[in-house]
């Protein structure tokens, strides 16, 4: 991986006189992209947003949830690097955002979530999802009141874990886990009930510490789908693990080279699924339940709601609605596509009374295939190299003076 990319040498000083030459040519190869640089009262650099326009339009077909995480900058200037990401309906990382910051704090969190509600506007389905970080907590609350917010299941699991005494902190941490991603309040309280007798210094911490409504899936107001960590956001932030030592511009350069060869590709992976309702991972996720599907008990309940009981290979019995989307089990009514039960109601319903109902609608319109398509149509076009610029002079004239310079204190020498 090369820092010297559009021909710019590799200066971090040469970044800050360039930052406004590149901006103003990132934003003529991507229509509709938001840049916004702040500066301090000297002219030091304070700031940097910047939302793609290809993935602020691309986010209307994406399922409402966005993970946010910062990540230090190892250049001589310091700093942190912020994205803000949803998942693609396959499953993948989809960048919404990403910013420079002086670090993590409540004003610097306030102007990035600012910047944000500039391209993407507050509402009752927006759901974001973080670590405990209050300065962060705060600003989410403040910039974005309609919004909801939960915490980051692995990380929360990383802090508790370390309050179990003479146990596998591991089978805790998994055991916590697990407590997250129940599907319905019974199996949650059953078995938050065993963690406490079980692990009692553990079940404190988390009663004291903690907001179930935050991290339980049965107890979260509003629909996260299969979100419940910002390990996607981690996952990038390994990927640009040494563009953080760079200067500024061939590190961004390098984010979005990156997210346009992700839109390629997933745009080579929409184009082999065309022919299919939905996206490959629920296509798949029903295909595998299908054998046991079809041979389960099934029996009609109200033909006015398509409401039927099924009876599972335990003997256990639930009750789906075709009409409703909803099953008992409660997986459906969070996952958004069909559960086992809900699908075997299906292979009924179309083999016993109409065949002319399709699988992809029942599930969430976000699985489908035709938004998964339009939210990878536009291409995203790296900067050119620096030999091509052209640049208004007005812009070029601009000066941006670089911050303090961060002073690490390196090993003493021995001998």
């Amino acid at each position: 991986m090369s820092n010297h990319v559009s021909g710019i040498p590799g200066s971090p000083e040469k970044s800050y006189k360039m930052m406004y030459s590149y901006l103003y040519m990132l934003k003529q190869v991507n229509p509709g992209t938001k840049t916004c640089v702040k500066l301090d009262d000297a002219s030091k650099f304070k700031y940097l947003f910047i939302a793609l326009g290809a993935c602020i339009e691309g986010f209307a077909f994406m399922r409402k949830v966005i993970a946010v995480d910062a990540t230090s900058l190892k250049n001589k200037y310091g700093g942190v690097l912020v994205f803000a990401e949803a998942q693609d309906p396959n499953g993948q990382s989809y960048p919404l955002a990403f910013a420079v910051l002086d670090s993590e704090n409540l004003t610097s969190w306030t102007w990035f979530f600012e910047m944000l509600k500039s391209v993407i506007p507050d509402s009752s389905e927006l759901v974001f999802m973080s670590e405990r970080n209050q300065s962060l907590i705060f600003a989410i609350g403040s910039v974005f009141p309609e919004a909801h917010h939960g915490h980051c299941l692995w990380h929360l699991k990383e802090k508790v874990k370390w309050h179990a005494g003479n146990v596998n902190k591991v089978i805790v941490g998994h055991k916590f886990m697990e407590l997250g991603r129940y599907y319905t309040v019974d199996d949650f309280n059953s078995a938050y009930d065993s963690f406490e007798k079980r692990y009692p210094a553990v079940y404190k911490y988390v009663q004291e510490h903690t907001e179930k409504d935050k991290w339980a899936r049965v107890f979260f107001p509003r629909d996260r789908y299969n979100f419940d960590t910002i390990n996607s956001v981690e996952s990038m932030k390994s990927v640009f693990k040494e563009a953080t030592t760079w200067a500024l511009i061939p590190m961004l350069d390098c984010i979005v080279r990156k997210f346009s060869d992700w839109f390629t590709q997933r745009k080579e992976a929409v184009s082999r699924s065309i022919d299919t309702s939905l996206v490959p991972l629920v296509e798949n996720y029903l295909h595998g339940l299908w054998d046991v599907a079809q041979k389960l008990s099934v029996r009609e309940i109200n033909s006015y709601e398509l409401k039927y009981e099924i009876t599972d290979t335990a003997g256990k019995m639930f009750w789906a609605s075709l009409v409703e989307k909803s099953c008992t089990c409660k997986v459906w009514d969070y996952e958004k596509f069909p559960c086992l039960h809900g699908l075997a109601a299906y292979i009924y319903f179309t083999t016993n009374v109409d065949g002319g109902l399709n699988i992809h609608e029942l599930c969430s319109k976000y699985y489908w295939t035709e938004l998964w398509a339009l939210a990878y149509d536009r291409t995203l076009c790296v900067v050119p190299d620096m030999s091509s610029w052209n640049v208004p002079d007005q812009i070029k004239e601009v000066k941006i003076i670089p911050p303090d310079r961060i002073w690490r204190k390196g090993r003493k020498r021995v001998g």
